[in-house]
């Protein structure tokens, strides 16, 4: 059994970086914890008061539901945005090596490989 020919063999390429590693929070998440808080708000808030003359409760509900939500949507927002500032102090930075095998072909250039 024959060697392989030291021009046919993979070369490889190895780089290191220096990269930060943080976590962060997921905006969408926190925007879907304040709507339902919202709606849980508003919907204490249309039962526990009584009912006016000039309103249904479905009209105080609706009116109460686009403030609250519009608040609370605003106020979890700003707490995902002061979370993720936080989390980059925590921040860290690390050494990442990447390694790349490049196969070294000895065809013309616009030949398909043999085999």
């Amino acid at each position: 059994m024959a060697l392989p020919d030291e021009s046919t063999l993979p070369a490889s390429a190895a780089a290191t970086h220096d990269v930060v590693v943080r976590r962060s929070p997921r905006y969408v998440r926190f925007i879907v914890v304040g709507v339902v808080f919202a709606i849980l708000l508003t919907l204490i808030l249309t039962f526990v008061f009584p009912e006016q003359p000039n309103y249904s409760r479905a009209q105080v509900f609706g009116f109460v539901g686009i403030i609250l939500v519009t608040v609370f949507v605003g106020l979890s927002a700003g707490i995902a945005v002061v979370v993720d500032r936080a989390s980059n102090r925590r921040a860290r930075t690390v050494v990442m090596t990447t390694s790349e095998q490049v196969a070294v072909a000895d065809e013309e250039p616009g030949q398909l490989p043999k085999g």
